[in-house]
C-alpha cells in the first residue's frame, strides 16, 4: 500500500507539471492551474444523491453556475477541512461572485451518511451541496470524468500522536500532500466527524475542479492554493456566459 500511495504522489506531480508545461506557451488568465485546450473536459453529466435525499444532476441542476467539484470525506484529518474552510472564506468575501456552487462529493459513502455529511459541511457553509455516490462504480466513473486520481482506502491504520498512520509509519495525507500551506484567513477549529473506531483512511485527489457556467473546466486548484488565487479566478469564471463558446474561457 505504501508503494501505491507514493505512486499516487508521483502521478499528481506529473499531472501538475504536464498541465503547466502545456499551458506555458502563453500567459494564462488564471492564477490557478490552467487546463490547456487539448485537455478540457465538460462538467460530468451525472446525478448523485444529496444530503436531503434528492437527485442532483451536476450539469443540469447547476446551469449558469461556476461548479467547484471537490472530493472529500468527513473523517479527513487535515486537508479537506482546510480547503472547505478556504472556499467558504473566499465566497463570503464582499464582492465575491454569487453564481458559484460548491459540490462536495464524499469518497467515503460507507461512513458518510446524509446526516453525517450535512453536519460536517455545515461547519463551513450551509450552502455547500453534499453529494453521495450510490455505488463505488459511480465514484470511479466520476473520477474518470473529472480526470482525477482514484481514491485509495488505506487499511491497518493505527493512531499515533493524533495522526492516522499506516502500519509502516507513513501519515497518508502527509504523504499525499507534504507541502506547507499558508492558511491565510481560513476558518479554524473545524473538526473531522467522530465515527468511532476508524479502521481505514483514504488517500484521494485533493484538487478542486472548476467548471465555468458554459460547462467547461478551465482551471483546477490543487493543495495548496492561496485564497488570492481563488479571489482572482472566480470572477473570471463566473463572467463566462452559459452559452459562451469554449474559447471564451481560454
Amino acid at each position: 500500500m505504501r508503494r501505491q500511495i507514493r505512486l499516487a504522489v508521483v502521478v499528481t506531480v506529473m499531472l501538475v507539471v504536464a498541465a503547466c508545461g502545456s499551458s506555458g506557451t502563453s500567459e494564462s488568465r488564471y492564477e490557478g492551474l490552467a487546463v490547456p485546450a487539448s485537455k478540457l473536459r465538460q462538467v460530468p453529466d451525472m446525478a448523485f444523491t444529496d444530503t436531503d435525499g434528492n437527485d442532483v444532476h451536476l450539469a443540469a441542476d447547476t446551469q449558469g453556475q461556476v461548479r467547484l467539484v471537490y472530493q472529500m470525506f468527513t473523517n479527513c484529518p487535515d486537508i479537506c477541512g482546510v480547503q472547505l474552510a478556504q472556499l467558504a472564506s473566499v465566497l463570503n468575501r464582499p464582492g465575491a461572485p454569487t453564481n458559484v456552487s460548491v459540490l462536495a462529493v464524499t469518497v467515503d459513502p460507507d461512513r458518510d451518511t446524509p446526516e453525517v455529511l450535512r453536519a460536517y459541511l455545515d461547519q463551513f457553509s450551509e450552502d455547500f451541496i453534499g453529494l453521495i455516490p450510490d455505488t463505488e462504480q459511480q465514484l470511479t466513473d466520476l473520477q474518470n470524468a473529472l480526470g482525477a486520481l482514484a481514491s485509495i482506502k488505506i487499511f491497518d491504520t493505527t493512531t499515533t500522536g493524533g495522526h492516522e498512520t499506516t502500519s509502516e509509519g507513513d501519515a497518508s495525507h502527509e504523504v499525499m500532500d507534504d507541502t506547507h500551506m499558508d492558511h491565510g484567513d481560513t476558518a479554524g477549529g473545524m473538526a473531522a466527524m467522530d465515527h468511532g473506531d476508524v479502521d481505514y483512511d483514504i488517500a484521494h485527489d485533493a484538487r478542486v475542479f472548476a467548471y465555468a457556467p458554459n460547462g467547461y473546466g478551465y482551471a483546477q486548484y490543487p493543495h495548496p492554493t492561496r485564497q488570492t488565487q481563488f479571489d482572482h479566478d472566480l470572477p473570471i469564471l463566473a463572467g463566462i456566459e452559459p452559452d459562451a463558446p469554449v474559447e471564451a474561457g481560454l
